[in-house]
């Protein structure tokens, strides 16, 4: 049969979205060897999610769930063009769920869905991908790890770099002692952004289900546009937002786990958007002998983020990468870029002041390409079993560096004590009542999951 029209798709969506009609009858007799998906948001994050999912052969994608109605047009045509059928749609996603055919869920809404959506699919029996940031908090991270281990499930975490075929080979050269002792380890997230706009009070609108889009989060007057990015109740913060994928490599580079202290410095300096957060952040870790520093600015335009580079085979200007990681050595001093950037090893002794490159790895791809290998793991290790290379238990420990940072800011920019072994802080009130946060009846992330 011809491929659907997608204006006369388009017309005629949300009237035909309660059935799933396949229009190849090849998908139909190679249907029972697919993975089956439904997704839950498909605002911005979430068609960009199923753009590279219609790339694998795969999967099916049944069901798309989202709390606004209006979503479902622009993602239902990405599934219509890449694989020729029409999804389900729901506003509830609790309908996928209940679902016996759909065997993995991916959560692409905004971080105040993250833990529970995770933790009740898998309650269903259900695999999931979940994008970052993980959680709102540790302690809600730590039951998105009780949930998948109990339950069997597998959770692939959406800090994609981790599948980026250049990422191994650097770890394994840190770990080889090439580099010598690692001492120290930057990560950066400095770059130009907006104000947070923030729109005055709107009636809720009828595509709209607004208790389910608040969701956990407490349920203030309507705004249309992203005001709630602002606020600790819905979100972590631009930067550690965004950032999580530079901490994520940094914590996989060296190999730790836990800090024994943190201390942060900064505060909102630059924006008057009424925003929580800080705009400016500079964060110390304590590993031992090993320091691990943030350095965070939205205010710097001669920043570039590397995703944006024309050329994939060359490397970034690194004094200027917006996010990239530095690992320094006793021997030597690595420049690791996410987004597809590669790596680089320089030496050089105290005699000269120039250094050399002396190992260089491109990324060999660019990073769409590397969405769809983290794609192709969750996949395979849902038909294996095995863990995934985002595994949530090791992207916890990566988020709960972007957790005390902020923890940190939150009371004052203290130095804090941080006890791995119980993920609490050493005889500090004000702090240990940040690594838990508060929850809106009926959706609340429970003690026993």
């Amino acid at each position: 049969m011809e491929t659907m029209n997608r204006r006369g798709f388009l017309k005629g969506s949300l009237g035909a979205a309660t059935t799933f009609t396949v229009l190849s009858q090849s998908a139909g007799h190679a249907a029972a060897n697919k993975v089956v998906l439904g997704i839950m948001g498909v605002g911005g994050r979430g068609r960009a999610l199923l753009q590279s999912l219609v790339k694998s052969s795969g999967v099916r994608i049944k069901t798309i769930c989202d709390a606004d109605t209006r979503c479902y047009g622009p993602a239902a045509e990405i599934i219509v063009e890449g694989h020729d059928y029409k999804p389900q749609f729901g506003q509830d996603f609790r309908e996928m769920l209940d679902d016996p055919e759909i065997d993995a869920i991916v959560v692409a809404t905004s971080d105040r869905w993250h833990a529970l959506a995770t933790i009740m699919a898998c309650q269903a029996g259900k695999d999931v991908y979940v994008e970052k940031p993980l959680s709102l908090n540790i302690w809600e991270g730590r039951k998105m790890i009780e949930a998948a281990r109990k339950y069997g499930r597998i959770v692939q975490v959406g800090t994609q770099s981790r599948s980026a075929p250049y990422t191994d080979k650097a770890a394994e050269y840190i770990r080889s002692g090439k580099l010598g002792d690692v001492r120290l380890a930057r990560v950066f997230l400095m770059q130009n952004s907006p104000p947070i706009h923030v729109a005055e009070p709107q009636p809720v609108p009828d595509s709209l289900d607004y208790d389910l889009w608040c969701g956990p989060s407490p349920m203030l007057p309507y705004r249309p546009g992203r005001w709630f990015w602002r606020l600790w109740d819905f979100y972590v913060g631009y930067i550690m937002a965004d950032m999580i994928h530079q901490v994520d490599l940094a914590r996989y580079l060296i190999d730790k786990k836990y800090p024994d202290t943190v201390c942060n410095a900064g505060g909102v300096y630059h924006f008057s958007d009424g925003r929580e957060q800080p705009d400016t952040q500079f964060t110390t870790f304590e590993f031992g002998p090993l320091t691990m520093l943030f350095e965070a600015s939205l205010w710097s335009p001669y920043m570039h983020r590397i995703v944006h580079l024309q050329d994939k085979t060359a490397f970034p200007d690194w004094p200027f990468s917006a996010t990239k990681v530095e690992i320094c050595g006793t021997k030597g001093f690595m420049c690791f870029g996410r987004h597809g950037g590669g790596w680089q090893v320089f030496e050089g002794d105290g005699r000269s002041r120039q250094s050399r490159a002396v190992v260089s790895e491109p990324a060999g791809l660019k990073f769409g390409s590397i969405i769809d290998a983290h794609f192709e793991d969750f996949i395979d290790c849902i038909r294996t079993r095995k863990r995934p290379k985002a595994d949530v238990e090791q992207v916890h420990h990566s988020m709960t560096l972007c957790h005390l940072a902020n923890i940190s800011y939150r009371v004052g920019n203290r130095k804090l004590r941080f006890d791995g072994a119980t993920e609490t802080f050493a005889n500090d009130a004000e702090a240990n009542k940040y690594l838990k946060g508060s929850y809106r009846n009926p959706w609340v992330v429970r003690e026993n999951v």
